[in-house]
């Protein structure tokens, strides 16, 4: 039993970490395509060629001069607000020591230590999805001297009701570049079920906050996985279980999804009672529902938060609430719980119940 477990977990670490074997090259195309997209046709550069910067604003890239030219009746009423923004950037950039000819290959890199962080970008999406309505501009700051390990990494919302009227936004960020923001949103192509606008930063005790401002596209497959989780844990229908099956199916890559569904089978029958045909999804039951729903959330890296209830035997415990940290390896029927006082209790899957408490956290380390 102890291999099975150890077994999962190395499964598991490659679903939450897939690019473990390629790393540099996966997260070094990803940022490349974030960064470096045609403003115009969203296409990226082909090998050997580059994007170009408007001359002006040296903030928007196209591919082509005939994608600059389709962009400008619109990209002109922005330009000066974000050339003004951009000098600020530069101005912060070099008065903390920087090279101008260096400010965009170290905004390529701040972004791509942001991406090393397990979750970030999954806790990021989650939160501009959930606000999607207000407008949201996502801030994501850390100081230099926390940066080791991401723990101390600041994820801020500012709906339009703050960044757009709340003179306190000023304090942070320039008139300027409030405007673009306005203009940004007003523009015919911002679709905002579709991208919203996100900043990055590694602040500095000195002079200037450079702060790296993207258009991020919204990571469908983890707000569909939050959706299937709120779904399996506040009813119990097999639709959603079969949801949650085909999810891992299609979001793991195939030797360990599997491997993971096969392992949600095994325990449906030895630790839930199912009775399940062999390949298929097995039958919905609240403690099943739970440890899958849980599933789903360590692969995105994602807390569950749980509130525990109907303990008999430790009834004091009934109400308290805390995050699940996973199977307890002295008893695989049972989940290892960290509560809010950071004592930490054994349970099983059915003596809890999956709660959000505010928003969506990545998994502290």
């Amino acid at each position: 039993m102890d291999s099975m477990r150890q077994a999962l977990r190395d499964a598991l670490d490659d679903a939450r970490h897939p690019e473990a074997n390629q790393a540099s090259d996966a997260a070094e195309d990803d940022v490349t395509v974030r960064f470096h997209q045609c403003s115009k046709c969203n296409s990226v550069s082909a090998p050997g060629n580059k994007l170009r910067y408007c001359g002006r604003c040296e903030t928007k890239m196209y591919c082509s001069k005939s994608c600059a030219q389709a962009d400008w009746a619109e990209h002109k009423l922005s330009c000066e607000n974000l050339r003004k923004s951009h000098g600020e950037a530069l101005a912060a950039f070099e008065a903390q020591g920087g090279r101008k000819q260096d400010f965009h290959k170290n905004a390529r890199e701040v972004l791509l230590w942001f991406d090393t962080v397990p979750g970030l970008r999954n806790e990021i999406n989650l939160l501009a999805w959930a606000s999607r309505s207000k407008s949201p501009v996502i801030y994501v700051s850390i100081f230099e001297e926390d940066v080791p390990d991401g723990s101390e990494i600041r994820v801020q919302m500012f709906p339009r009701s703050f960044w757009d009227e709340d003179p306190q936004f000023l304090d942070m960020f320039s008139s300027e570049f409030r405007e673009s923001l306005c203009q940004r949103f007003g523009e015919a192509s911002f679709c905002p079920n579709e991208v919203f606008v996100c900043g990055f930063t590694i602040e500095q005790r000195g002079p200037g906050v450079h702060t790296i401002w993207i258009i991020e596209q919204f990571i469908y497959h983890t707000v569909r996985g939050a959706e299937i989780v709120e779904a399996l844990t506040a009813a119990i229908r097999a639709e959603d279980l079969t949801d949650a099956f085909d999810w891992i199916e299609k979001n793991v890559h195939s030797g360990v999804a599997q491997y993971v569904l096969q392992h949600l089978r095994d325990r449906s029958i030895s630790v839930h009672g199912s009775t399940t045909s062999q390949g298929s999804v097995p039958f919905p039951s609240r403690a099943l529902n739970n440890e899958v729903a849980y599933m789903i959330m360590n692969i995105l890296n994602i807390e569950f938060d749980i509130r525990l209830t109907g303990l008999c035997g430790a009834v004091h415990l009934n109400g308290r609430e805390g995050v699940i940290r996973g199977i307890d390896p002295a008893n695989h029927e049972r989940f290892k719980a960290r509560l809010e006082d950071r004592t930490y209790v054994s349970v099983k899957a059915v003596h809890f119940m999956y709660i959000r408490r505010g928003d969506y956290k990545r998994e502290s380390p």
